[in-house]
């Protein structure tokens, strides 16, 4: 049988009530009692490195996992990462990023209702990680509800709904029915993690901020990140994911930013298709000042994408 190490860092699943709402309480032992059927799957043991609501989660928490990866790596056929639903998309973009060359499954779930709770999502969301973890698959994944998806394109979509993560701009590499994984055609074939030495990279900047744009919001916005020592700006534009260059002009503002040497990203707020800077005027003279495209990624892969640049 594998032998698997499953990391606790908190969230729903581990929740317990109290008198100020649900808390993370439960450690990967009382969690895996909850789940027998592991019994016939694995050898399990766990490891305990976070107990936090994943909104509390910040970039050292990834680096905290990512380190947790790599110091028992060679011990280990795969990993199972329970975390908080909110921000689990950030970390699985993150260990898809920091962990290179990963050829074993380090796969990330969680719940949107406590593994105590009545009618719980949690112990089938678990039971399948540990299937997946036991797979040939290589590299990060997300696991939750009736799919399994690359780390790379996961996005909650959903605060209620079990099936609460879709897959964007790829398809999911499994789908679940019936307690068995049925993969995606390419699914197995490396998930686009190299052949070399597994190595992390841990290095991020932390100064990267995301700016949201709504109808009328005016460009000197970018002064206050200039003025914060920002090193890093994602632009979270409208369709193909250009800037406002009519009335409200973000151009000349932005030239003024790109010059002091900020990275900037053009990014979209729809959720699939990617960004085009090449099809309209405000997409082309912003690429032709030098802003960059974040191209079919999601937010949550260019954010970290532009911490580790910044950081080299």
């Amino acid at each position: 049988m594998k032998k698997i190490l499953m990391l606790g860092t908190g969230g729903t699943i581990a929740c317990v009530p109290s008198a100020d709402g649900l808390v993370p309480a439960l450690d990967g032992p009382a969690m895996i009692k909850l789940v027998p059927e592991l019994e016939d799957v694995c050898i399990i043991e766990t490891k305990q490195i976070l107990t936090l609501d994943s909104s509390n989660l910040s970039p050292k928490h990834w680096q905290i996992i990512a380190e947790a990866i790599a110091a028992h790596y060679e011990e280990y056929d795969g990993f199972v990462i329970t975390h908080g639903t909110d921000t689990m998309a950030y970390t699985a973009a993150a260990l898809s990023q920091m962990l290179r060359n990963c050829q074993k499954p380090v796969v990330l779930t969680g719940a949107q209702l406590p593994i105590q709770a009545e009618g719980s999502d949690a112990p089938e969301n678990i039971y399948h990680s540990f299937l997946a973890a036991t797979s040939p698959l290589k590299g990060v994944a997300l696991v939750f509800g009736d799919q399994v998806i690359h780390g790379a394109h996961a996005k909650k979509l959903y605060t209620e709904n079990f099936n609460g993560f879709a897959s964007i701009n790829r398809a999911p590499m499994a789908t679940i029915r019936h307690n068995h994984l049925f993969w995606e055609k390419s699914a197995l074939q490396g998930g686009g993690y190299g052949e070399g030495e597994f190595a992390i990279n841990t290095k991020l900047e932390g100064k990267v901020a995301v700016i949201k744009l709504i109808p009328g919001f005016a460009p000197d916005i970018l002064d206050y990140y200039v003025a914060k020592g920002y090193k890093g700006l994602i632009i979270e534009g409208f369709g193909a994911g250009g800037v406002p260059n009519g009335d409200n002009n973000w151009l000349p503002k932005l030239e003024e930013v790109l010059k002091q040497g900020i990275k900037v990203v053009c990014t979209t707020q729809c959720l699939y298709d990617g960004v085009h800077l090449d099809t309209y005027p405000m997409g082309i003279l912003a690429e032709r000042l030098g802003a960059k495209s974040a191209e079919l990624d999601t937010l949550e892969t260019a954010v970290v994408k532009l911490m580790q640049e910044l950081a080299q």
